[in-house]
């Protein structure tokens, strides 16, 4: 089969005959379904691919699980879909859901953020190598160049040569950019255009030439539309490079990205719109009969200013409601006093912080979620716990997979895990293995990142505080967030602590507290104690 033909080791084969033995037993064809997890590159090669689906010309439409979701779609009255295909949606002109009237956006607060991945634009050295060698890869003697059998020899060796090409001035392109941007910080800020020069350019436009002329000559209609589809991928890679080296997207934040972990060239370069508001005004609230967004954390110091500005969702009617949990009953907040500042001295509230953190955990015995702002604080607290807490499992996000991470912290009793962004949101742990939640630092965001520094700027150009209109919202309700992953159900109750001292030191900490769900606060230790001991869980 022409699948197998894609994959390089034998590794990827076996987990592809894996994946093709529980066919039969899946019922949408869906990688949630499986019991394993799939490498991406394995499931690229068997899920469904816009630019290679034959659709009705396809001898295997009957038997095709996104076929038969598609007519089930177009049955349904209520669709459910998560937010990227919402948006690929939209930016696919609204080619792969059918008409609707009426949307509801749950976690409607991680809407901006969706909304600016959809419609930002990327290229990565490993990308554009990966699509290279889709098309030719010398070294497995597989991929396009080696599957079209009409090919004769010396063209075959023509279009590898081609190949070749675009991997040495992708090779030496992203050389070149990560020796101009040589700099501590992983992502960096490009402010002005044409700051390279576009070596893949011009060997990109020869081996678009060159597909071109092998699909006009193709006959067999599959390979044809395979051919069709590396083309398509070639001219994008291609424009997309010339939009970011030219700036040509008015009010979008352009940067590069390196990976500090790898020793190889792994570069990105990105753009991502930066305000999303306009955009979404006029291509959905405009547009739709009726839009409904809801969300724990849509407010910041119980307003909705802040989630409409950044939406654009300026007319409607708004709601907010109390939460069903009993928060005065369930929780208790243990803020710390005498904490030094972590900004102004970072490496002794990291010390202090840890402190904090080992006489809590000899309390709770484990069961605790501890969530960073940086992985920097995350490993220095990581070094200091693992020395000093040998009784408890200490988990650390970046050793295992974030599923793996959460499996295992549930399986083992009185699990401690550290975690930065991912875990603050979209973790639901109820009942016993989670009974408290150290919030280490308030969720600022970084001003000099990028994307942050380009909306701080776009905000000052409308005489706004960036930090009141923007900084201070964000971060409330990112707290909020990781406030709400310790109460998942009515019997569930704990300790969230919040070492930051900047809740009870600056006048912005009541809006902070103002914004949580009302529940008692003390400064003890000895108070979080005995709250332990009456609130035992089963």
């Amino acid at each position: 089969a022409r699948v197998y033909e894609l994959l390089d080791t034998e590794k990827e084969v076996k987990e592809l005959e894996k994946i093709f033995r529980a066919k039969p037993y899946l019922e949408r064809g869906l990688k949630s379904e499986l019991d394993f997890a799939p490498s991406p590159k394995v499931w690229e090669r068997v899920c469904r691919e816009v630019d290679l689906c034959l659709g009705k010309e396809c001898p295997h439409q009957r038997s095709c699980y996104y076929t038969e979701a598609r007519k089930e779609a177009y049955r349904s009255q209520v669709l459910v879909v998560n937010h990227h295909l919402f948006f690929a949606h939209l930016t696919s002109g609204e080619k792969i859901l059918p008409p609707f009237e009426a949307v509801v956006f749950d976690e409607a607060h991680n809407l901006e953020e969706v909304a600016a991945n959809s419609l930002g634009i990327e290229i990565s050295h490993l990308r554009i190598r990966v699509l290279l060698n889709s098309i030719c890869n010398p070294r497995s003697q597989k991929g396009l160049v080696f599957r079209l059998t009409n090919l004769k020899g010396q063209e075959r060796d023509f279009l590898a040569k081609m190949v070749e090409e675009v991997k040495i001035a992708n090779d030496n392109f992203f050389s070149e950019l990560k020796t101009k941007f040589k700099n501590e910080n992983i992502k960096q800020r490009i402010r002005t255009p044409q700051f390279l020069v576009n070596l893949l350019d011009v060997p990109l436009s020869n081996l678009i030439s060159e597909l071109s002329l092998l699909q006009d000559k193709e006959e067999d209609e599959e390979k044809k539309l395979e051919i069709s589809s590396y083309l398509l991928r070639c001219q994008e890679t291609k424009t997309n490079l010339s939009k970011i080296i030219g700036q040509e997207e008015r009010d979008y934040v352009y940067w590069v990205e390196f990976s500090p972990t790898r020793k190889a060239v792994r570069g990105a370069l990105r753009a991502t719109p930066v305000n999303v508001a306009e955009e979404l005004k006029l291509r959905v609230f405009q547009r739709i009969k009726l839009a409904v967004l809801t969300s724990a954390t849509l407010s910041a110091n119980r307003s909705f200013n802040y989630i409409r500005e950044r939406l654009g969702f300026e007319e409607g009617e708004e709601l907010l409601l109390d939460s069903s949990f009993d928060y005065s009953r369930q929780v208790l907040l243990y803020i710390p006093s005498h904490m030094p500042d972590p900004w102004r001295q970072a490496t002794l509230f990291s010390l202090r912080a840890t402190e904090k953190i080992k006489k809590l955990l000899a309390v709770i015995k484990g069961y605790t979620f501890v969530l960073f702002t940086s992985f920097q604080m995350l490993d220095e607290v990581y070094e200091l716990l693992k020395e000093d807490v040998t009784t408890l499992k200490i988990l650390r996000q970046g050793d295992m997979p974030r599923y793996l991470l959460l499996e295992e912290f549930k399986k083992k009793e009185g699990s401690v895990l550290l975690g930065t962004s991912s875990f603050w949101q979209g973790v639901d742990v109820p009942g016993k293995a989670l009974q408290c939640v150290i919030i280490t630092k308030l969720p600022f965001s970084v001003p000099n990142e990028p994307v942050v520094e380009a909306k701080m700027e776009f905000l000052q150009a409308q005489n706004k505080n960036p930090f009141l209109h923007y900084q201070l919202p964000q971060a409330i309700i990112l707290l909020k967030q990781g406030f709400g992953r310790l109460i998942r159900s009515q019997e569930d109750k704990g300790v969230v602590a919040i070492l930051d001292p900047r809740l009870k030191s600056r006048s912005y900490g009541k809006m902070f507290l103002n914004s949580l769900p009302q529940c008692e606060i003390t400064s003890s230790l000895s108070k979080v104690k005995e709250f332990m001991k009456a609130n035992p869980m089963p």
